[in-house]
């Protein structure tokens, strides 16, 4: 068994295409990925840029992603991103062997509603019939909360900082790779969560709180 761990930029599509927006509302332009072994090693990585169709790129997405109109002039439209992950992937392992993780559902949602608006098939590509999880209601079920929390959140509740740039595709991917690699080991997991754990599942009564703790670390904490 494999592990890919996915993340997708996507800008919106404008409300000018009404029919297209009732299949799909947005397009992805940017796929981040980290391919993770059964011993839970880091083995590969891949992120590809991708050609909107319907429109350019938002200024303020080009912003908060990073990935703008200029990086996506020349990158492959939807179907031919889709083909060469496909690729990549099965350069290390068959469709059969894979199991995707993703931070929320989002993901997931959008590869199905944009596929059905691009008419992709969706038996050629193994991304779109493999099984997919969520990883951010499973790290928030671990710890107790019955809110989801934001990535950047997630990681500072395991005492770390964010990797890179956050809503980068790959850098997105890798830290929630990290949540994943963490969340296989239970012992270890309850090792390093520890004080967090203590915090939200406490066995006598507080007199501090989980911001107390972790103020500097769970400052973004949120529901996503």
């Amino acid at each position: 068994m494999k592990y890919i761990v996915l993340d997708l930029e996507m800008n919106p599509i404008i409300n000018k295409f009404k029919k297209e927006r009732r299949i799909c509302k947005n397009e992805v332009v940017e796929i981040g990925a980290v391919l993770i072994d059964e011993n839970y090693n880091k083995i590969a990585q891949y992120c590809q840029y991708v050609k909107p169709q319907y429109n350019e790129i938002a200024k303020r997405y080009e912003e908060l992603t990073g990935v703008t109109n200029e990086l996506v002039s020349n990158a492959p439209d939807f179907a031919e991103a889709m083909q060469l992950f496909c690729q990549w992937q099965k350069k290390y392992c068959s469709e059969e062997e894979i199991v995707v993780y993703a931070w929320s559902e989002n993901d997931r949602r959008q590869l199905d509603q944009e596929s059905v608006l691009k008419q992709l098939d969706k038996d050629e590509y193994s991304l779109l019939i493999c099984p997919w999880y969520d990883l951010q209601k499973e790290y928030c079920s671990m710890l107790g909360l019955e809110r989801m929390i934001t990535l950047k959140a997630a990681v500072g509740a395991m005492g770390e900082d964010f990797v890179g740039r956050m809503h980068d595709a790959l850098w997105d991917a890798e830290n929630t790779a990290r949540i994943f690699i963490l969340s296989r080991n239970k012992d270890n997991f309850k090792k390093v969560m520890r004080p967090v754990l203590e915090v939200l599942q406490p066995s006598a009564p507080m007199t501090y709180s989980l911001g107390d703790m972790f103020a500097d670390k769970l400052k973004d904490l949120k529901i996503e």
